[in-house]
C-alpha cells in the first residue's frame, strides 16, 4: 500500500520547491523523496511556521517506504508532518548553487572522482548531444547562481564550461589524460568565470549613462584593463559581453572584436524592424 503524505509548508518554502522543479527539470515526487532519503538523519531544530502556508502532497517511493516506519520508531518521531516540514525547510534554506549540487549529487560525485583520477568523461546532455571531455573543475563564480563543469572538449578542441543542470548522464572511461595547461587551469580555478574570459579582450565605448550602468550592474561585470575617456578595454569573452551588454541598448558601442560588433548590430537592426 502506498504511503501518501500531506505537509503544510510556508509559501516561501513551496516557492523554492516549485522553482527548482521547473529550473532543473525534475519531478516533485522525486525531489521530496530525495530530500527524505538524503537528509533524514541530519540534526534539526524545530521550525515554526511563519506567514501564509499551503499543502504539498507526495508519495513515498518503494525504497523509502521499506524503512519509513522503522526510521520513525528509531528516532521517536510522533509527528511526521513536523519532521518533513523541518527537513524540507532545511533544504529550501540552502543557496541555489547548493541545492543544485544536492539534486545532481550522483553526477557531482562521479565528476569529482573523474577530476581526481584524471579520467576522460563521455557526457550526454539533456538535449541528446554527446561529447568527450577532460574534466578539471566543478565550480561557480561568486555572482552566479549555478554550477559549471570546467573542461576541455576533445570534439570541439576548445576549453568549455558546461552547466551542471544540462548534463543528463556521464560515463567515466578508463583512459587518463594529462593536464594541458596547468597555469591556465589554476588561473581559471582561482578566479572562476563561467564565461572563460581569461586572456580575452573586448573594447567598448560607453556613454555617461552607460558608465553609470556599468558601475551599478555588478553581476557578470567584466574587469577593466585600461580606460581612455569613454573607451574601455575589458577582460571579457564574447559570450560574456553578449550577456552583460545586451541590457545597455544605445548606451554602449562595441568596438572590438569586429565579429562581436556585427552580432550586436544585427540584433539591434532586428529589434528596430519590430518597431517600424
Amino acid at each position: 500500500m502506498e504511503k501518501k503524505l500531506r505537509i503544510t509548508l510556508p509559501i516561501k518554502v513551496l516557492e523554492v520547491l516549485e522553482s527548482d522543479i521547473e529550473e532543473f527539470g525534475i519531478k516533485k515526487n522525486w525531489l521530496l523523496n530525495k530530500i527524505f532519503f538524503d537528509l533524514k538523519n541530519i540534526p534539526l531544530n524545530r521550525k515554526k511556521i511563519v506567514g501564509n502556508t499551503d499543502i504539498v502532497q507526495f508519495t513515498l517511493n518503494k525504497q523509502n517506504q521499506k524503512e519509513y516506519y522503522f526510521f520513525l520508531e528509531e528516532r521517536g518521531i510522533q509527528n511526521e508532518a513536523e519532521f518533513f516540514r523541518d527537513i524540507i525547510t532545511y533544504y529550501s534554506e540552502k543557496s541555489k548553487k547548493e541545492r543544485e549540487l544536492f539534486i545532481f549529487s550522483e553526477i557531482v560525485e562521479r565528476v569529482r572522482y573523474a577530476i581526481e583520477e584524471r579520467k576522460l568523461i563521455k557526457v550526454i546532455f539533456k538535449d541528446f548531444r554527446e561529447t568527450i571531455i577532460e574534466s578539471y573543475y566543478l565550480g561557480s563564480s561568486n555572482m552566479e547562481v549555478m554550477n559549471y563543469l570546467f573542461s576541455y572538449d576533445l570534439l570541439k578542441n576548445e576549453w568549455k564550461n558546461y552547466k551542471l543542470k544540462n548534463i543528463d548522464k556521464i560515463h567515466i572511461t578508463k583512459e587518463q589524460f594529462r593536464i594541458r595547461d596547468i597555469r591556465f587551469v589554476e588561473n581559471v580555478k582561482s578566479d572562476f568565470d563561467p564565461f572563460l574570459s581569461k586572456g580575452k579582450r573586448v573594447k567598448v565605448k560607453l556613454t555617461k549613462s552607460g558608465e553609470k550602468l556599468f558601475k551599478e550592474m555588478t553581476t557578470n561585470r567584466p574587469k577593466v584593463i585600461e580606460r581612455e575617456d569613454e573607451i574601455f578595454l575589458l577582460e571579457c569573452s564574447e559570450e560574456k559581453a553578449k550577456r552583460y551588454f545586451s541590457f545597455f541598448l544605445d548606451e554602449v558601442e562595441i568596438i572590438e572584436p569586429l565579429e562581436l560588433r556585427e552580432w550586436f548590430k544585427e540584433k539591434l537592426e532586428k529589434a528596430l524592424e519590430k518597431y517600424n
